[in-house]
């Protein structure tokens, strides 16, 4: 479980003094929850996971995941029970190393070890973690990261953020830079990865079909504020229609 307990986050502007961005915000998400994040630029989304994540440090409140207060706790080590996929590919993988290197450096985060040790794993056991990915990437363990496509590389980012089970996934708009065939494609790995693993995942959106479709349950923030707090049955009963309103109300 995530609990995101009386969170308040300000940032000073020369020009316009004090920000305050979020108030004494409350959230509670369960294991397993598929957490669609919605909302205009500025409301907040991708700072909320950056405050989560250690990025940048709340202003006050608490962050506890499993039970456990993180708010005090380094980026680098929340990195071993928080994983993070990026809008660029390039944030969750090295492109100069190959698909090969860059899952088995995946598979052994968080350890004090070498290339060379990380490269033991066998081409079986590799191909065996890209199974069933339409992307093709099975066939591509020797191919450096830089030459694949950008599905190809935020498949991978995926697979690479999920493979050692964290206990919290945050997924940054990381379809947005995709074509709509791939983006569904990712979408679909997505979901899979989710329900197979069982990960608390939040992620942030602009595609509003998406966010319906995807996930048990849809927040909307307005200036720092949950303005729509949908369940997986309310949530299939909404349409992009109806959310654009909501958009249309919070001005």
């Amino acid at each position: 479980m995530l609990k995101i307990q009386n969170l308040s986050k300000s940032f000073h502007n020369n020009y316009i003094g004090e920000n305050k961005l979020f108030s004494n915000l409350n959230l509670k998400i369960n294991k397993g929850d598929f957490v669609s994040i919605i909302g205009s630029n500025g409301t907040g989304k991708s700072t909320l996971l950056n405050i989560i994540s250690g990025v940048i440090e709340e202003t006050s409140g608490s962050i506890l995941l499993q039970d456990k207060d993180i708010t005090k706790m380094p980026e680098h080590k929340r990195t071993r029970i928080i994983s993070r996929v990026f809008q660029n590919p390039a944030l969750g993988t090295c492109p100069s190393m190959t698909v090969r290197e860059n899952l088995s450096l995946a598979l052994n985060k968080g350890k004090l070890t070498n290339l060379k040790y990380c490269l033991r794993y066998k081409t079986d056991y590799l191909r065996k973690l890209l199974e069933g990915i339409s992307l093709d990437l099975k066939g591509m363990l020797d191919v450096e990261v830089k030459y694949l496509s950008g599905g190809q590389r935020q498949a991978l980012s995926l697979i690479m953020a999920s493979i050692c089970e964290p206990k919290l996934l945050l997924l940054d708009e990381h379809t947005a830079a995709l074509d709509p065939k791939t983006s569904k494609e990712v979408m679909k790995l997505t979901e899979k990865i989710v329900k197979e693993k069982n990960i608390i995942t939040l992620m942030v959106t602009h595609n509003l079909k998406d966010a319906i479709e995807y996930g048990n349950r849809l927040i909307m923030l307005h200036k720092g504020e949950v303005i729509l707090d949908l369940d997986e049955k309310k949530k299939k009963e909404i349409t992009v229609e109806d959310i654009l309103k909501k958009f249309e109300y919070a001005v």
